[in-house]
């Protein structure tokens, strides 16, 4: 959404935006513009009015804030159509993507979202090998990529050690889909090899007609492997955030926040987020389910200090994956 603006603003609710000069991100408090600027308003309800307590730019500009978007997923441009509809029908959601790199590129660049992390994962033991290889094809200094495993996968070593060489940052695992439990004696290999190596790893969390991804589960194979670095997705159990809160939630361990607002509401969303604590929190959309805007437009309604936005938008992330 572009807009050059008049000169004043009033009434404007949540407002965000970006100085496209310097590709920075502003979060606002207050209305305003300033004529040399051009600024894009994400989401944002206003008023139109030139009389209305017009406030200099900057007045209104109080936070810089780069953002880095943990969990995203591509296709191949002929199979994403058909993969997206099958996520959207599984998880009964509205897809608001198309899965594909140029559609993720635009949604990103649309919100000023300069990094993003893209994840795969194999359904099948056969494809692991090539999921890898393709996830490696993405790779740039701002998008970064997690390959994957399978259990029954017959050399962990030696594909983890490719995992590594191609440059991949972690490994996503999604249970629900690849059909294992998260604490499956058969993957404690891996488990093993992924921990010495240091490499985090993303599992889904959460699913209402298995049990595979549960945060129990989790929280044993954390109590398994100590110094296994975990990221549970989607606050540790989509549809099941009463167990990620008994079992993981305060827990060590990152949690990213995609697929959160549709089910939940911004107020336990954050007091979800302020339990585990902002340093083991990571901004997440799972696009193609959202798109950048929506999601940020939705993450700043959460009301967190600047503070917490630091650290779950960028920090956290950085140092996890691309400050290695």
């Amino acid at each position: 959404m572009k807009n050059i603006f008049s000169k004043y603003f009033s009434s404007i609710v949540c407002l965000f935006a970006i100085n496209k000069a310097h590709h920075s991100q502003y979060l606002c408090t207050a209305s305003g513009y300033h004529p040399k600027q051009e600024i894009i308003l994400l989401g944002v309800r206003f008023i139109h009015s030139e009389t209305v307590f017009p406030i200099p730019v900057e007045k209104v500009i109080i936070l810089q804030q780069k953002i880095i978007d943990i969990h995203t997923h591509i296709w191949p441009e002929k199979l994403a159509p058909r993969a997206v509809n099958h996520v959207g029908e599984y998880y009964s959601y509205e897809m608001h993507g198309k899965g594909t790199l140029n559609d993720l590129k635009e949604s990103a660049l649309d919100a000023g979202v300069e990094y993003f992390v893209i994840h795969s994962s194999a359904p099948k033991a056969s494809q692991v090998e090539d999921v890898n290889t393709n996830a490696a094809l993405n790779i740039t200094d701002k998008i970064a990529g997690f390959g994957t495993l399978h259990p029954e996968y017959n050399n962990f070593e030696k594909e983890i050690n490719r995992i590594v060489s191609l440059g991949l940052k972690g490994i996503k695992l999604h249970p629900d889909f690849q059909f294992f439990n998260i604490d499956d004696k058969r993957m404690y290999e891996a488990y093993e090899i992924i921990s010495a190596k240091g490499l985090p790893v993303l599992f889904h969390m959460g699913d209402v007609n298995y049990d595979y991804s549960s945060a129990k589960r989790l929280a044993k194979l954390m109590s398994d492997f100590p110094k296994l670095i975990c990221i549970g997705a989607h606050l540790g159990g989509h549809l099941k955030w009463d167990e990620a809160e008994e079992f993981l939630i305060g827990k060590n361990l990152y949690l990213d926040s995609s697929s959160t607002s549709r089910r939940l509401s911004p107020k336990e969303i954050k007091r979800l987020i302020r339990l585990h604590g902002a340093d083991k929190i990571l901004f997440g959309t799972d696009y193609p389910i959202e798109r950048h805007k929506e999601a940020l437009e939705n993450f700043f309604r959460l009301g967190l200090s600047d503070d917490e936005n630091e650290k779950i938008l960028f920090t956290n992330a950085w140092n996890l994956v691309y400050n290695k």
